[in-house]
């Protein structure tokens, strides 16, 4: 076979269609919509890690289902494109099923903006370019005058653009689906893919925003808020029995404790940890697919690697690899194979270049020492353990609690269940429900290039950290607070503390990553959150000379005094008595309490002798 008899390869390709008219390599997930169509259930939910094929799926749902505008009944188009799928030998459904059906098929993957000003602009947009697919019922004999002001609505960009005209895009998905059954007299069926992009990307903007802007008296981070309350009723229609047929919706995270789905019945959710052997093939590659793909392009020399770097994903029965890393493996390396050139020792990790996930970098400033080493465990090839929070959204993440942040990652694909380590777990009755492991060499890599990223250049040598510790230990206040500064002019974006959580929390954190960086027996002990006295120190840490520094700290804003605040913290730790315990103790040579204050880049470094 030459090289040009290879079919071509869809890196890029979202469309079920444009693949199959192309000509393209196309793995066969059509049996799965006879699943999702005869699912129990009328609003179905399924949640995967992005580049997992979840839009390819919908538009191959959207393909098979959607009537001819211009010759309803006509199905072929359908036999064009699903000619020797899977779907395609089960005759009975094709003929109940394909091209039966008015479809309204949205994608929110494109809503976005720094505000909410401009995410709803965009939203706007995604609504017109869709009412466009429908504007041939602007002729239709079958709808009223009422029913055509309201499509004219949606087909008048600049009208939806406007805030103050919000309520025709929150009832489009009704008025479209109202329109339909008129029309063709049967409830259509609603597809949405990437439906929580607007969500996760309001959380992410309302926390930079909440520090870009938290000097503004009128400023209130509440682009999340307005896009759950507009996303809220959007979906208001999936409360309606007696609107569609069937709703089949795809996302990363299952949100469920806001008001978004709130009063929808009869609804189902399919996670990457479900327990249901019927879907869990349906989004993703399995072993037997990604080796048939490998096999059709003469790569079975490489299935063990590929295997090592892109399998590993457990969704309850089935081992999976990630469709985008396969796809441009093959693309990539199929001719260098060919021609004896690939060298299979430097294998790129797709997935990594791809993925963007800002929530989790909001996390990395608090994390526990626990959770350090769980990392650590996870990079070393270890299984660790949390609660998982199936049901976490983009309110939870702003909490930064740290089973959140583990749960993310199992929801967005850096992490997979170890199904066997979770059963035994469960049998013993701990705290702990669930087991995972990083799944493959790729996301290895990815995990610990994003991590490293996050803190390219911002690694501060031991010597810097040691010496920073001493002058405490010294009580040079001043050169302490130069050092400070310093580390935060050169380490530090004013974007790492954007959070809505407390901001002593970010500074607290990056104290201690400072001060892990000390060689392992420079402190002969150290705290952090320390129970001491009537209250918990922020830092507590003592030298073999037995030497004590106390360390509070407070954040002001630009408004407030910044030595104002570090005597605050002085205060506080008198007033709470975080020095008693090392009062009573005879060994104890020196104590130096430190208030020290932040404000963005800045500091204040203020001591108090107290032995």
């Amino acid at each position: 076979m030459s090289n040009n008899q290879f079919l071509r390869l869809s890196t890029g390709y979202n469309g079920y269609p444009e693949l199959r008219e192309d000509n393209r390599y196309y793995v066969d997930k059509t049996e799965f919509i006879k699943t999702v169509i005869n699912y129990d259930c009328k609003v179905l939910l399924l949640t995967r890690p992005r580049r997992f094929g979840k839009s390819v799926f919908m538009s191959t749902l959207n393909a098979f289902l959607k009537i001819d505008s211009n010759k309803p009944g006509d199905t072929s188009f359908q036999n064009k494109i699903f000619k020797d799928t899977k779907i395609f030998q089960d005759k009975e459904f094709c003929n109940k099923y394909m091209g039966q059906s008015p479809v309204i098929f949205v994608s929110l993957k494109d809503v976005n903006g720094d505000n909410f000003e401009a995410a709803y602009e965009r939203f706007a947009s995604t609504v017109y370019k869709l009412a466009i697919k429908y504007n041939y019922l602007l002729n239709s004999n079958k709808l009223d005058e009422f029913d055509k002001e309201e499509l004219s609505k949606l087909l008048n960009k600049s009208y939806l653009e406007q805030l103050k005209n919000q309520n025709s895009l929150k009832d489009s998905l009704s008025t479209l689906a109202s329109a339909l059954y008129k029309e063709y007299e049967k409830y259509p069926i609603l597809i949405i893919d990437e439906y929580d992009v607007p969500l996760a990307r309001a959380s992410f903007h309302d926390s930079i925003n909440s520090v870009l802007y938290k000097d503004k008296k009128d400023f209130v981070a509440d682009y999340h808020k307005r896009m759950v309350t507009l996303m809220s009723d959007f979906l208001g229609i999936l409360k309606d029995e007696d609107t569609l047929s069937k709703t089949i919706i795809t996302g990363c995270l299952k949100v469920a404790k806001n008001d978004i789905f709130t009063g929808v019945n009869n609804f189902k959710v399919n996670t990457v940890i479900s327990e249901k052997e019927d879907l869990t093939g349906c989004i993703g590659f399995t072993k037997e697919e990604t080796y048939k793909f490998l096999k059709d392009y003469r790569m079975d020399n490489c299935a063990e690697k590929v295997k090592e770097y892109y399998d590993g994903y457990k969704f309850y029965d089935k081992e999976m690899f990630c469709p985008w890393d396969v796809v441009n493996f093959i693309e990539d390396n199929y001719e260098k194979n060919l021609n004896g050139t690939l060298d299979l020792s430097n294998i790129q990790s797709y997935w990594s270049g791809s993925t963007s996930s800002p929530a989790i970098y909001d996390y990395l400033g608090f994390l526990t020492d626990n959770d350090n080493q769980k990392m650590q465990d996870l990079v070393d090839g270890k299984t660790i353990s949390f609660k998982l929070n199936d049901s976490m959204n983009y309110d939870c993440l702003s909490m930064h609690n740290s089973n959140d942040f583990w749960s993310l990652l199992l929801h967005t694909g850096y992490l997979t269940k170890d199904w066997e380590e979770t059963a035994k777990l469960n049998k013993e009755n701990t705290e702990d429900d669930i087991v995972v492991r990083i799944p493959n060499l790729g996301i290895l890599k990815c995990f610990t290039d994003n991590i490293k990223s996050r803190f390219k250049n911002k690694i501060v040598p031991s010597s810097v950290a040691e010496a920073l510790a001493n002058n405490l230990f010294e009580g040079k206040a001043e050169i302490a607070s130069d050092t400070i500064y310093n580390l935060l002019q050169n380490y530090i974006s004013i974007r790492d503390n954007a959070t809505k959580a407390p901001h002593e929390n970010y500074y607290h954190g990056y104290l201690n990553g400072l001060f892990s960086n000390c060689s392992k027996k420079f402190f002969s002990e150290y705290h952090s959150n320390y129970e001491s006295g009537d209250g918990y120190a922020d830092i507590v840490f003592r030298n073999e000379r037995d030497e004590v520094v106390i360390i509070e700290i407070k954040v002001c804003t630009i408004s407030e005094s910044k030595k104002a605040k570090a005597r605050e913290a002085l205060a506080q730790i008198e007033d709470k008595n975080y020095a008693k315990p090392y009062l009573e103790n005879e060994d104890i040579s020196s104590i130096n309490a430190y208030g020290i204050s932040f404000r963005n880049k800045e500091c204040e470094v203020l001591c108090k002798k107290i032995k």
